[in-house]
C-alpha cells in the first residue's frame, strides 16, 4: 500500500559544507593538536627546533634584555643580568662526585679539593671531573650544594668542569641569587654559600621545572645501573676516558661516548632543557677575534643528542698536557680542534652566541661617565672643604670653621638620630660629613649644634646640597648609587673621600671580606697608608685633605694708617682695628701717643702702625702666631666705651682679607682707613 504525501511531515535536506565552515573544523583541529600532541610527547623534530630557539631567545633576553630598546642618545639599553650584574651569568654544577676509594673525608669536608667553596678547586685524586646524583627510589637528584664552574690555569683541575671545555653548568643567577646553595655552615664558608651580591635584581628568568620527555630509564633505573654505564671504575684507576686515549681527531671516547653524561643530560631538574628535553650546553668563552672579550654560548646536541667538543688536552695519571688551541673560544679552528659547527656530530646542533662586546662598550662608556661624575662629586665635596685651597680662596667649612668637619653616623633608636660618637678619644672615625649642609647635625643633641659665623669665624652657608633621603638614608652617593665614603685621620688632621668604582671594592682599613663595606667605625685611620695600586682601589676615585693645604695662611701688612681717628681718653684715639685669625685670638691695635698727621689736614688726629722691615701683621708657618685661611677680617671702629669689643651702634669699617696657603702671598704694603667712612654697627 503506497503512503500518501503528506506535507506536514518532518523532512531533512543534506547538502555541502562551505568552504568557511571547513577552514574553521580544519583550524579547531590543528589548535586541539598543537595543545594535544606536544602533551603526549609527539612533536616532530621541526617543532622541537621551533621550541628551542624560542627558549634560547627567552634566555638570551634574560641575559642582556629585550632587543632594539635604546635611549634618548641611541644607545642600546643593555637589560636582564647583564644589565644589573655588568658580567655574563656563572655556570654551577652539581657537587663533584667523590671517587669510591676516597674515605674518610668525604663531602662535607670542603678542605681536599671536592670543589666546593670559596675556593671550588678540584682535586683529581679524590673526585670525578663531574657532577653527582643518586636515586631516590626510582627519582634521580642532584646532590647539593653546586660548584661554581670556572678556568683552572694553575693546575688545570676543571676537565671535566672547565668554561673553556665540556660542562654541565647551568647560569643559575638567572633564576636564584643563592646560587651555591649551601644547606648548612662549612668550616669558613657559612651558608647559603656565595650568592649574587646586592647588585642582582632578579629572577630574571622563571626556574626551570623538570621536564620528563624522555626520562633516560634506558639507561639507568637505580644507582648500580648508574655506576655500570660506559666509562666504568675499575676500583684502582681514573675512569677510561678520563686516563686514555680522548682524541679529537679520531673521535674515540669523549663526550658521545659517555653513557652517564647522556643520562645526566635528561635529569633536568633545576636545568634549562631544550625541545628535546635535555639540558642545553652552556660555555663561557674567550672571544678570540676580540681580546678581554668573551662569548657566553647556549648549545642544544638537537635530534640526536650528541656533540663533539674540545678535550683541552690529553690526560695521564691526572696530569694534562694542555693545548690552547683546543677550546671553545677557539671554534673552526684548523686540524680539527675548537668546537666544529661543521662536524658530523654537530650538524644538527642549534647554537646561540652572545658576545660580550655587545655591550663592553656601553658599559665603558658608562663606566667612563660615572667615574667623570665621580670624579667632579669628588671635587665638589672637596672644594666644600677647602674652597680653591691651597692656593686660591678657601671658601669651604674650613675656612669659617679653622678644622675639619666631624663625621656622623645614623643610630637606630627611638627616635633615631645622627651622632658623631661624643667622647674623648672615642670618636667616629668613618661616617658623613653633616656640617657641610646643616648646622644641626645631630637633631637630638643640641651640643653638637655648630656656632653660627661671627667676623668671618663659624658655620655660614651650606658648604655642600644636602643629600637626599631620611633619617639613615641621608647619606652622600656616587653614581653607581653607593654611599661616598668619608676617614678621619684624627693623628694627622686629615680627611679621606673615596668612592668605591666600578667594582664597588675598596681596600682600607677594616672592611667586611668582600671588601665592599667599611667595619669598626671608631677605630684610628692612617689616611697615609691608602694606596691605590691595591687590586680593590685601582679603579676607586678619591680625595686626600691634608691640613696643610688649609692652614697656616700666608699675610704682611706692612703698614696700617687710620685717618680721622676718635681721640678719645688722653691723648690716645679710641678708633682700633682687630685682626679676626680664626684661632679665637685677635690682635688689637690702638692711636699711638701722640697722634699724628697723616693727612696733612693740619690736625693731628690720625695714627700708623708697622713700617718697611717692621711690618704691622706678618703670619706664616714659622711665625709662633697663625692665620687660617679663608675669608679673614680686618676691623676698625670706634670704641666708644673703651671695652676692646665691637659693639652694636658703634661706627666701623671691615676689611676682608682672602688668606690663602700659598706660601709668599698676600703681601700688602699698605692699608688706609678714614674713620669719617665707618658707619654704625647694627
Amino acid at each position: 500500500m503506497l503512503k500518501k504525501y503528506n506535507p506536514n511531515a518532518l523532512t531533512i535536506s543534506v547538502s555541502a559544507f562551505t568552504l568557511l565552515e571547513v577552514m574553521i573544523v580544519v583550524t579547531i583541529m590543528g589548535l586541539l593538536a598543537a595543545m594535544v600532541l606536544p602533551a603526549m610527547g609527539i612533536l616532530d623534530d621541526n617543532e622541537r627546533r621551533k621550541m628551542t630557539i624560542a627558549k634560547m631567545e627567552t634566555i638570551r633576553e634574560a641575559i642582556i634584555g629585550p632587543k632594539d630598546q635604546y635611549d634618548a642618545r641611541g644607545r642600546r639599553i643593555i637589560g636582564g643580568y647583564v644589565g644589573d650584574m655588568k658580567k655574563f651569568p656563572d655556570l654551577w654544577e652539581a657537587r663533584a662526585e667523590v671517587k669510591p676509594n676516597f674515605s674518610g673525608n668525604t663531602w662535607p669536608n670542603p678542605d681536599h679539593g671536592l670543589g666546593q667553596g670559596p675556593s671550588y678547586v678540584l682535586d683529581p685524586v679524590h673526585v670525578f671531573f663531574r657532577p653527582s646524583g643518586e636515586f631516590d627510589n626510582t627519582k634521580w637528584k642532584w646532590h647539593r650544594p653546586y660548584r661554581k664552574l670556572f678556568d683552572d690555569t694553575t693546575d688545570n683541575y676543571d676537565h671535566i668542569g672547565g668554561l673553556e671545555t665540556e660542562n654541565e653548568g647551568q647560569p643559575r643567577g638567572l633564576w636564584t641569587r643563592f646560587t651555591e646553595d649551601l644547606r648548612f655552615d662549612l668550616t669558613g664558608h657559612p651558608a647559603p654559600g656565595m650568592t649574587e651580591g646586592d647588585n642582582w635584581k632578579g629572577p630574571y628568568l622563571l626556574p626551570p621545572v623538570e621536564v620528563d620527555l624522555e626520562s633516560g630509564e634506558h639507561y639507568a633505573e637505580s644507582d648500580l645501573e648508574y655506576s655500570l654505564l660506559e666509562p666504568k671504575w675499575d676500583g684502582t684507576s681514573m675512569e677510561t676516558w678520563e686516563d686514555g686515549d680522548y682524541s679529537p681527531t679520531t673521535g674515540a671516547l669523549g663526550e658521545f661516548y659517555d653513557e652517564k653524561e647522556k643520562f645526566r643530560l635528561l635529569k633536568n631538574a633545576g636545568r634549562l632543557t631544550d625541545g628535546w628535553g635535555r639540558s642545553f650546553r652552556f660555555f663561557i668563552t674567550a672571544d678570540k677575534d676580540r681580546p678581554d672579550s668573551q662569548i657566553f654560548w647556549i648549545i642544544s646536541e638537537g635530534p640526536d643528542y650528541d656533540g663533539k667538543y674540545p678535550t683541552k688536552g690529553t690526560c695521564s695519571g691526572t696530569v694534562w698536557t694542555i693545548d690552547t688551541d683546543d677550546t671553545m673560544g677557539n671554534a673552526n679552528n684548523i686540524s680539527g680542534k675548537g668546537y666544529d659547527e661543521d662536524a658530523d656530530k654537530n650538524k644538527d646542533n642549534i647554537v646561540m652566541k652572545i658576545f660580550s662586546h655587545e655591550f663592553e662598550a656601553i658599559f665603558l662608556e658608562e663606566k667612563i661617565r660615572k667615574e667623570q661624575e665621580s670624579e667632579a662629586l669628588i671635587d665638589n665635596i672637596r672644594k666644600s672643604i677647602i674652597g680653591d685651597s691651597p692656593h686660591n680662596s678657601n671658601y669651604g667649612f674650613t675656612g669659617d670653621m679653622q678644622g675639619l668637619p666631624k663625621l656622623f653616623r645614623w643610630e637606630a633608636g627611638t627616635p633615631g638620630t645622627w651622632d658623631d660618637k661624643d667622647g674623648t678619644p672615642t670618636q667616629y672615625t668613618k661616617g658623613q660629613p653633616r656640617g657641610l649642609w646643616t648646622a644641626k647635625p645631630n637633631s637630638q643633641d643640641a651640643a653638637d649644634n655648630i656656632t653660627l659665623s661671627v667676623w668671618g669665624e663659624g658655620w655660614r652657608t651650606k658648604y655642600f646640597p644636602a643629600p637626599q633621603g631620611i633619617e639613615g638614608g641621608e647619606i652622600i652617593v656616587d653614581p653607581w648609587g653607593r654611599e661616598l665614603l668619608f676617614f678621619m685621620d684624627t693623628a694627622n688632621n686629615a680627611i679621606l673621600v673615596l668612592s668605591r668604582g666600578d667594582d664597588g671594592k675598596f681596600d682600607f682599613a677594616s672592611t667586611n671580606t668582600e671588601k665592599t663595606e667599611p667595619l669598626n667605625f671608631t677605630e684610628n685611620v692612617d689616611v697615609t697608608t691608602y694606596d691605590p695600586l691595591f687590586p680593590e682601589n685601582q679603579d676607586n676615585i678619591y680625595t686626600i685633605i691634608f691640613p696643610y693645604e688649609y692652614s697656616p695662611g700666608y699675610i704682611k701688612i706692612e703698614k696700617i694708617i687710620v685717618l680721622n681717628a676718635v681721640v678719645g681718653h688722653g691723648t690716645h684715639g679710641t678708633t682700633k682695628a682687630q685682626l679676626f685669625r680664626g684661632e679665637g685670638l685677635a690682635q688689637t691695635l690702638v692711636a699711638t701717643t701722640p697722634l699724628t698727621d697723616e693727612d696733612a689736614d693740619g690736625t693731628p688726629d690720625d695714627w700708623i702702625t708697622g713700617s718697611t722691615g717692621s711690618p704691622a701683621f706678618i703670619y706664616n708657618n714659622t711665625t709662633a702666631g697663625k692665620i687660617h685661611t679663608g675669608a679673614r677680617y680686618l676691623v676698625f671702629w670706634n670704641d666708644v666705651n673703651n671695652d676692646g669689643m665691637i659693639d652694636a651702634g658703634e661706627n666701623f669699617k671691615a676689611v676682608i682679607l682672602n688668606i690663602t696657603a700659598k706660601p709668599g702671598s698676600n703681601q700688602i704694603p699698605e692699608i688706609r682707613v678714614n674713620s669719617v667712612d665707618f658707619i654704625p654697627l647694627p
